[in-house]
């Protein structure tokens, strides 16, 4: 999804190059001031959020320059995936704000946005950069919305992460849009990876979510940590298994849907401990290792602590 742009001198400076270190954001020589307003201008008017594609450092890069270049768009609305997510995935909003601004997201999740060509995407499409979609899906678990989080990672049309997977992809690519069917390998060709993190880091929300690993952060190198397994309420995916090497030993989580029926398999290492919690329905029968569990029903589901060992638990 990239797009270029002329700053005033004429050099020709990329969306994905906002992103890139240096002054002269990967391309050309390095741009002077006026070069770099004329670009974040260019930029912003062409519908790019500045901020969502751009990871800039350097102490020329200050807010006195972006104030510069973002000043005739000051007070516009910025309703976009990213500007929600980022913010609810670093805890910056405050608890009264925190659910409207996760209703915003949902909504930019659920409906139909235009990419940077102007064409109509359905939900359920990744409509964020590098920034936002290491966010998105921590966002939106933190705060129960798991469903919609399913919703993202299961979507397969363009652009999305099984959409790179339908067409054959057998690693992350770099860009949404290294490849597809619309326009091919379309510009990219330049600069262009089918083997690059970038997008992948949903892979650290299928470990912290769906498998449940969690750390505590009061418990550093796992010595205790949460186990946090969250079923896909679709039903799309219906088993999920994996496992954390540790420096104790193995961290092992599966989860497997049939029906109203849930099972649990965890493996705790040696000289460990794991806060057991489990999102169930009001009523279900909880066993482990075919005992019947009696619980008391929280806010937060069903908690125990757990000690080193192997585990088997039943919802129904």
């Amino acid at each position: 999804m990239e797009k270029r742009f002329l700053g005033k001198s004429g050099l020709e400076v990329s969306a994905m190059g906002l992103g890139c270190m240096g002054m002269s954001f990967g391309y050309g020589p390095p741009l002077d001031t006026k070069e770099m307003i004329s670009v974040i201008r260019a930029a912003v008017e062409k519908g790019i959020n500045f901020f969502e594609t751009a990871e800039v450092y350097g102490p020329f890069i200050n807010e006195e320059l972006v104030g510069e270049a973002l000043a005739p768009f000051k007070g516009q609305l910025v309703d976009t995936q990213a500007s929600y997510a980022i913010p609810l995935g670093l805890g910056i909003y405050d608890q009264q704000n925190i659910p409207f601004a996760l209703q915003n997201l949902v909504e930019t999740i659920k409906r139909s946005n235009k990419d940077d060509e102007g064409v109509a995407r359905p939900p359920y499409s990744l409509m964020t950069g590098f920034i936002g979609t290491a966010s998105i899906s921590e966002a939106l678990s933190v705060n129960g919305q798991h469903d919609v989080a399913y919703g993202l990672l299961t979507q397969k049309t363009y652009p999305s992460w099984l959409y790179s997977v339908a067409n054959g992809a057998t690693s992350i690519w770099e860009r949404l849009n290294s490849y597809t069917q619309e326009n091919g390998f379309g510009g990219n060709n330049s600069m262009n990876s089918f083997n690059h993190y970038s997008f992948g880091a949903v892979a650290a929300w299928m470990y912290t979510w769906s498998l449940g690993i969690q750390r505590d952060e009061n418990s550093p190198g796992f010595k205790h940590f949460i186990l946090q397994p969250t079923p896909d309420p679709s039903g799309k995916i219906n088993l999920a298994k994996g496992f954390v090497e540790t420096v104790y030993g193995k961290i092992s989580s599966q989860w497997k849907k049939e029906g109203n029926k849930v099972t649990y398999d965890f493996v705790i290492p040696a000289n460990t401990s794991a806060q057991l919690r489990l999102l169930i329905p009001k009523g279900a029968k909880i066993t482990e290792g075919g005992k019947i569990v009696k619980y008391a029903m929280s806010a937060k589901g069903y908690q125990s602590e757990l000690g080193s060992g192997t585990y088997h638990w039943v919802v129904e």
